[in-house]
């Protein structure tokens, strides 16, 4: 760095002595004194004019390194340069020895330059200019001194870097006329120093007479020399030089784009409008605060107006207006050119943009720089398509989508998919959802766009790896098979970027059934992508204009759900609960339109199965999504209850069918009211008789009153064995008990292979079955071993233990009832309570036993004694039992073993006279104690812990019923129409069945697609309406009464 500093840049040190009378004796026209000068080259005429060029030479640079604000801690960098350095050297010593990022944004800020308290609009202007600088990677040009504007500005950067907690400092420059710097000779290097130097800078603001002190929260410093001392707008021209180097230059990103510049302007006199002009001349954006007053306020008072219209004595008068008394001491030739410079200005319009100082925040600030960059293409002559581009590639980069829909979208026009892929493309990675939208209003078919090659962009270049990993995360705890499939794509995808690196060529050889997936449902797997990537927005967007609407927002909701349990954050945990939910809002409005328009479609709609969502249909995805209320709409309801009663009809009375399931001919006798006959149609090779047989003894509702009747039968043949015929030998009955519960094996052997191992065990009643089967079978074992005469007898103590499992498996049977399944609700969130409850209570109950035992008694040795005393007694004291040790003022030393040596307790520890050794009254103040907190505390912490749940779950507890009422319908949609212990017939016949079947898989196999065949095709179509409606309802607003 020293080495390219020291080659590359120089200082201008003056010459030549032409002394200037107004300064004084021995002052030269440089500012500097004579003694400060080459002796060689004095007498030149007083009257020749001062020049950098002709009276200054160039010598290296003795001022360059690290700064360090004394007494504030701030360090910055800087250098100290000529006038005249080449941009390019100087922008290489930026990028390359300063490591500064290439900028995406250049805002030159200028005017300000009186040290004036700074109005709180103004601050917010800057707050948001800084946030800018910092969202956009820009940087900002400033005068870097500790004075006016340039201050208020370094201050704001402070605030907003402070504010914001953040390593990476925003990129501040200021550039500086070496002259006018106070204190400047503490930057000079030492001449003994070697290598990198570090200066040290103090702000002397009292001391400082005309010059200005450094601002010390300035990152970069480049400080501009001509071999002046006091010369203004020195710095003015090397400014100008590298803005231009840097919009005419340097190119940011792939495409090759320039950098934009901006000149942000505000008040200001001859510097600022010097800037202004010269922006102006070379096309750069201005934006012009209004109300700041001078230069910003004359400018600003003619944009609108036509410059060819504007006369000269309008502009002399607002010139007079805002720059008075400053114009009004210029000399004619400086009022001719001040004005001339205020003309070329206004002759450019387009790249004038005004905001007004009282009225701006942080939405005008933003679409100010916005459109000033947007106008800098809107005129010329070359207005194609490449102009077209860029104008939007600016509102794109600002999201500025309203702009773009009103200046660049016109009626009636047509794009091509070429002319906005890689808008689209960089909408959706930059997450513009409002431009994802403008494109697909404007025609863009997003089906053509999600080629596999984008596909596997994004799924490769933009998908997060921390993303993969929590998705694989919760997969392999859930084993879910649609996450499984998601997992598939997601390896698909990056295998074929690797294959691609490799190869250089397009290789797509996944399973038949993931290629399948992503040529078939494209927009899908791009929504998909949306939300694995958390873009909530972005995939609302994309669900707008997808197939299969109400699926894909279940789909959503329960992928968005599974990952957040898996989630650590809890903040991004409830993040995504909150996606999920608002996916299942979508679902549950778009259905419930569907359903308003036509039921008939709308029930097809919800049992309609796509492979894309692992050939689930909405009703499943929605169950096992967890969308409670999706189930719990209307619709799903009646939908359920018709599938409940199979093909009886809803109005049939429960009595009735009792009575046909006793007395089956009274089928026939028109007992039972049967659904349409359309209904029926799959039946149309059976007779009648036979069709109203089958119909009712599969109905749903039917199986599961027999299963009661049944389980009832179970649970009475279970205790009569235990209480009447439980034999050394086992009878019949208990044989029979045997082979029920071994069909009951069975049945769960089904279900468990019908659904994963892991999906099966999720459900509480399906751990409770797994549980009494087991504690079955160790009774049975204990039951069977002829190995001592009690061996029998302990198998029968796990019997009736078993048969409390058992007992308690038939609550689930009632939470199909209306009244009482919401109860059982309560009962299961209360028992939870309840847990909590008792690790509090054993807390104060394991304190008391200990204290009181180890205080009564010495030394008991024996475990169930213990355990008595310090669990038990305190637990039934909870329940008005108090031992009568500690009730007693007495001791009864014959209810007790001194030794320890019997089945009675041990006696109290006592002294040589026979006297308990501890005060009498202590254990009952510690009984006394013991019972305030457990009887009056916790019991009524536990009260009003059951009052809290039950006030919570009051407004829930139907939602919830109805989502395990779901549960049990699916359950008994899928049970064998046999009860037990007769089905053990029909387990035969499906196995027979199902092997067969197997054999015959070939030519029965064929892929369940949502997308496939006339119905279906009519189905999303009329979805798609639905959906439609949906949205417009949605977005309406509201029309106000003077509208009306």
């Amino acid at each position: 760095l020293c080495k390219f500093i020291e080659e590359n840049f120089k200082k201008r040190k003056c010459v030549y002595f032409l002394p200037d009378p107004q300064k004084g004796e021995g002052m030269c026209k440089c500012g500097y004194l004579k003694s400060s000068h080459n002796e060689l080259c004095e007498g030149e005429q007083d009257t020749e004019k001062w020049t950098s060029q002709k009276h200054t030479v160039q010598v290296p640079t003795d001022a360059y390194g690290d700064v360090v604000f004394d007494e504030l801690g701030q360090r910055g960098k800087y250098v100290r340069l000529a006038s005249d350095t080449n941009p390019e050297i100087l922008y290489e010593l930026m990028t390359k020895y300063w490591r500064l990022k290439t900028p995406n944004l250049i805002i030159s800020v200028t005017g300000g330059a009186k040290n004036l308290p700074l109005k709180a609009p103004m601050r917010k202007i800057f707050s948001r200019l800084i946030y800018i600088a910092r969202s956009q990677g820009a940087w900002i040009f400033t005068a870097g001194t500790n004075h006016g504007v340039m201050r208020h500005i370094g201050e704001v950067v402070r605030d907003h870097t402070l504010s914001k907690n953040s390593e990476e400092k925003i990129v501040t420059i200021g550039i500086a006329a070496w002259g006018m710097i106070h204190n400047r000779e503490s930057l000079i290097r030492k001449p003994e120093t070697q290598g990198y130097y570090t200066a040290h800078y103090v702000l002397d603001k009292e001391n400082r007479g005309s010059q200005y002190c450094l601002d010390n929260n300035h990152s970069h410093l480049i400080l501009v020399d001509n071999g002046s001392h006091a010369h203004y707008t020195v710095e003015q021209k090397i400014r100008t030089n590298l803005e231009t180097y840097i919009s005419e230059n340097v190119t940011t990103g792939s495409d090759g784009a320039k950098i934009p510049i901006i000149c942000f302007a505000q008040e200001g006199g001859k510097g600022t409008l010097q800037s202004i002009h010269h922006a102006v001349k070379s096309n750069i954006p201005c934006v012009i605060v209004r109300g700041t007053g001078r230069v910003a306020d004359v400018i600003a008072s003619f944009v609108g107006e036509d410059a060819t219209e504007i006369s000269s004595s309008t502009m002399k008068e607002k010139i007079e207006k805002y720059l008075y008394p400053l114009f009004m001491k210029l000399s004619e030739k400086d009022k001719q050119t001040w004005t001339h410079w205020f003309e070329e200005v206004l002759e450019k319009p387009h790249l004038l943009t005004v905001i007004n100082m009282e009225d701006a925040n942080d939405e005008i600030v933003t679409e100010a720089i916005s459109l000033a960059l947007f106008k800098e293409f809107s005129e010329g002559d070359n207005l194609g398509k490449r102009t077209w581009h860029s104008q939007m590639k600016i509102l794109l980069e600002w999201n500025q989508a309203e702009l773009a829909r009103k200046e660049l979208f016109q009626v009636g026009q047509e794009w091509q998919l070429s002319d906005l892929k890689d808008l689209m493309y960089t909408a959706l990675i930059k997450n513009k959802p409002d431009f994802v939208r403008l494109f697909l209003e404007n025609g863009f078919g997003l089906k053509r766009f999600a080629s596999p090659t984008t596909l596997t962009k994004l799924y490769t270049k933009h998908f997060r790896g921390q993303d993969s990993f929590k998705l694989h995360k919760a997969k392999k705890s859930s084993d879910d098979s649609l996450l499984e499939m998601v997992w598939k794509m997601i390896k698909h995808f990056q295998s074929v970027e690797s294959k691609l690196q490799e190869n250089s060529q397009w290789l797509f050889d996944m399973s038949l059934k993931e290629a399948s997936l992503v040529s078939r449902h494209p927009i899908q797997t791009l929504f998909l992508w949306a939300v694995l990537q958390k873009k909530k927005e972005l995939s609302f967007a994309i669900w707008e204009k997808i197939g299969g609407c109400t699926m894909a927002a279940l789909g959503a909701a329960k992928i968005l759900r599974k990952l957040a349990q898996k989630e650590e954050d809890d903040n991004i945990s409830e993040e995504l609960k909150s996606f999920a939910d608002d996916y299942e809002t979508c679902a549950i409005d778009v259905f419930a339109e569907s359903y308003n328009d036509d039921e008939e479609m709308a029930t097809k709609l919800l049992v309609q199965p796509c492979d894309f969502w692992d050939n689930s249909s909405c009703l499943v995805l929605a169950a096992h999504g967890n969308a409670k209320q999706f189930v719990a709409i209307t619709p799903v309801q009646t939908f359920l209850s018709k599938k409940w009663h199979g093909e009886i009809s809803e109005e049939t009375r429960t009595w009735k069918i009792l009575l046909c399931m006793l007395f089956f001919p009274l089928i026939f006798c028109g007992l039972i009211t049967f659904s349409k006959e359309p209904a029926m149609k799959e039946r149309k090779t059976l007779l009648p008789a036979q069709r109203y047989f089958t119909a009712f003894f599969t109905s749903p509702f039917v199986i599961f009153c027999w299963n009661v009747l049944s389980y009832l039968a179970f649970l009475l043949l279970f205790a009569y064995v235990l209480l009447v015929d439980y034999q050394l030998i086992p009878s019949w009955p208990e044989y029979l008990l045997y082979f029920w519960v071994f069909t009951l094996f069975c049945e769960e052997i089904r279900q468990g292979i019908m659904n994963k191992i892991s999906n099966y065990l999720d459900d509480f009643w399906n751990m409770m079955d797994v549980m009494a089967l087991v504690w079955f079978m160790v009774a049975l074992l204990y039951r069977l071993i002829p190995s001592t005469m009690y061996t029998p007898y302990v198998g029968k103590v796990f019997f009736c233990i078993d048969y409390i499992i058992f007992t308690l498996r038939l609550i689930h049977i009632f939470t199909a009832n209306r009244y009482i399944g919401p109860k059982i609700i309560m009962v299961q969130k209360m028992m939870i309570d309840v847990f909590f409850f008792l690790f509090l209570f054993a807390v104060w109950m394991i304190a008391y036993g200990v204290a009181k035992q180890g205080m009564m008694r010495h030394n008991e040795h024996r475990l169930d004694q213990l355990l008595r005393s310090v669990v038990y007694e305190p637990y039934l004291t909870l329940f008005g039992e108090i031992p009568q040790d500690t009730k007693k003022t007495g001791f009864d030393s014959d209810a007790c073993s001194m030794y320890g040596n019997e089945s009675k307790p041990l006696c109290v520890a006592v002294d040589k006279e026979n006297v308990p050794a501890f005060p009498k009254w202590l254990p009952t103040i510690l009984l006394c104690v013991y019972l305030l907190i457990t009887n009056i505390l916790l019991v009524n912490l536990l009260i009003a812990i059951f009052g809290f749940t039950i006030g919570v779950i009051q407004d829930n507890t139907d939602k919830f019923w109805k989502f395990q009422r779901f549960s049990l319908i699916e359950e008994y949609c899928h049970r064998l129409p046999v009860p037990f212990p007769f089905v053990l017939v029909a387990y035969i016949y499906v196995l027979i069945k199902g092997i067969i079947g197997l054999l015959d898989k070939d030519k029965n196999q064929g892929p369940s697609t949502c997308c496939k065949g006339h119905e279906n095709d009519k189905i999303l179509l009329w979805e798609s309406v639905m959906k439609e409606n949906y949205l417009v309802k949605k977005n309406k607003k509201p029309v106000d009464a003077s509208e009306k």
